[in-house]
């Protein structure tokens, strides 16, 4: 009886724990939305979450972590999508692309501030060698290749290599929040139907 009420104890604080992670980096995303990844402080932070600084401490050391953490949530829910997206069966691969690019240009737009921040914090070099973050993006990849594999296997797409063609789908599929950042004020950075086209065009079998 002892032990299980110590379990459920630990999974409730657990729980507490996550629920307060992700208030905190709701509130990072907001600020870094506001007011930029480089002149936001930790106390900005802290006061949008409602919390004092040194209770913002207990969760976080940096804001750098804050940005890593961030990144590694909405990448779970990019994946999430796509991955719904990729599993609701054989309506076909034009399709299935058009609704990844819409998608993940929506998700751009709701989340500016964290690619902002994520391009203002001298933090990629970093990420790119963090073993969660690369099993995150092995996943991004793995569910798109797994869409254009599909596309080969029914000749909808031409026969090249199902991962090399995803990573070139993604680095088109995010040029919109790197374009949006260097023109914030401009909406048609967030348009996909030209990268609809373009990639449609390359390789779909014709």
């Amino acid at each position: 009886m002892g032990a299980s009420m110590n379990t459920e104890t630990a999974s409730l604080q657990e729980k507490r724990r996550e629920k307060r992670i992700r208030e905190i980096l709701s509130a990072a995303l907001d600020v870094f939305t506001e007011k930029g990844y480089p002149k936001t402080t930790m106390d900005d932070i802290a006061e949008r979450a409602l919390l004092t600084r040194p209770a913002l401490y207990k969760y976080f050391g940096d804001k750098q972590s804050i940005l890593k953490a961030l990144v590694e949530w909405k990448m779970e829910e990019l994946i999430a999508e796509f991955e719904a997206i990729a599993g609701e069966g054989p309506e076909g691969f034009e399709p299935q692309l058009r609704r990844l690019v819409r998608s993940a240009i929506a998700f751009q737009k709701q989340n500016r501030g964290a690619f902002h921040a994520l391009l203002t914090a001298n933090s990629l070099p970093s990420l790119t060698k963090d073993e969660r973050f690369v099993a995150l993006k092995n996943r991004l990849v793995g569910v798109v290749a797994g869409i254009l594999q599909a596309g080969i296997d029914a000749g909808e797409v031409r026969p090249e290599p199902a991962h090399d063609l995803a990573e070139l789908f993604l680095s088109l599929l995010f040029h919109p929040a790197a374009k949006g950042f260097v023109e914030p004020d401009n909406e048609d950075a967030y348009d996909g139907r030209l990268i609809e086209r373009v990639f449609l065009y390359g390789v779909a079998a014709r």
